[in-house]
């Protein structure tokens, strides 16, 4: 996506404000109730439901638009139409500024997307139209020009706030214990025992067998590699992993085969290494740390200057929590 624009609003998104930006230059419509008002702004319903879509389009992920998140995403909305209101009125951007910035942002989201017609396809799965995906990259234009403005200034943390936050985050920087493993998957319970029998008698070499007959063509191709995996069957879950995988993993010692029964079939095992579980040092992950303190600040400064604007404006909200 537009990279700029989106390390601006990663930052806000990284301290959890709320899952929204605003997109008050969406056109209402007649027959959208509103839910708020800011100033001059009315927020309808349809503004509130293509922000929302047009975020989780931007950052790869649906976002919920059930009752319970709707009241706190139109709030949120409001601090945001504060700001667009604010930005225009003290020219840090013009609506034509913003509108060109946002055409080339989309000429490259449509070029990840394959081609305009693509990203049309998938704004309409998600029920959207291009107006309405162009309408919010506007608006993300002039929320970034506000953005850049606001957090400028903001300080660099400490030395010394880095190192506490390590100190008191310690656990936050453990790596896992892993196994690195090498695996073959087959159709049947069968066919992995042949294999194993195969390669425990020495009449092949696990890489050959793994490209000749894994389904798992990725890691075929790679001799049946599959890297370090976390003995963690919630974590390596998260990476993909199927956690009847994980569970016949830790019962292996180096050296050792098992077979696991997945649903996409039989996987012929073995594992080769065993890495400890480890704390990162402060050395490794300090600019790390620097970055988030400073991310932190940047979207609370950002946050703090909404709520100041929207406060001096009209407002109401028309949602209930």
């Amino acid at each position: 996506m537009a990279n700029r624009m989106s390390r601006g609003l990663a930052a806000v998104m990284a301290v959890g404000l709320v899952t929204a930006l605003a997109a008050c230059g969406t056109s209402a419509q007649a027959s959208s109730p509103a839910v708020a008002t800011v100033g001059h702004d009315t927020i309808t319903k349809q503004d509130w439901l293509s922000t929302i879509k047009s975020l989780g389009m931007l950052n790869g992920s649906p976002l919920s638009t059930n009752k319970a998140a709707e009241y706190s995403q139109v709030k949120q909305l409001m601090v945001w139409s504060a700001v667009e209101q604010y930005v225009l009125a003290h020219h840090w951007s013009t609506t034509a500024q913003a509108n060109k910035q946002a055409s080339t942002a989309l000429g490259q989201i449509e070029k990840q997307a394959g081609s305009k017609a693509a990203l049309v396809k998938r704004l309409k799965s998600q029920g959207l139209t291009l107006a309405n995906f162009s309408s919010f990259l506007t608006s993300q234009e002039i929320l970034q020009a506000a953005y850049g403005r606001v957090t400028k200034n903001v300080p660099k943390p400490t030395a010394a706030a880095v190192q506490k936050y390590y100190s008191q985050n310690k656990s936050s920087f453990v790596q896992p214990a892993t196994d690195t493993v090498q695996a073959i998957l087959v159709k049947t319970k069968a066919q992995a025992a042949s294999l194993e029998t195969e390669l425990k008698a020495g009449k092949a070499k696990f890489a050959a067998l793994a490209k000749a007959d894994s389904l798992d063509k990725a890691s075929a191709a790679n001799g049946g590699q599959m890297g370090p995996i976390p003995k963690s069957v919630t974590t390596a879950a998260a990476s993909g992993i199927p956690s009847a995988f994980v569970t016949v993993m830790d019962t292996l010692k180096v050296g050792q085969y098992g077979i696991a029964s997945t649903p996409s079939g039989y996987y012929l095992m073995q594992v080769t290494a065993v890495t400890p579980a480890s704390t990162q040092s402060f050395s490794t992950v300090k600019s790390q740390i620097a970055s988030q303190l400073l991310s932190t600040s940047q979207s609370n400064a950002f946050q703090s200057f909404g709520m100041q604007q929207l406060k001096k404006m009209p407002h109401a909200i028309k949602v209930k929590s």
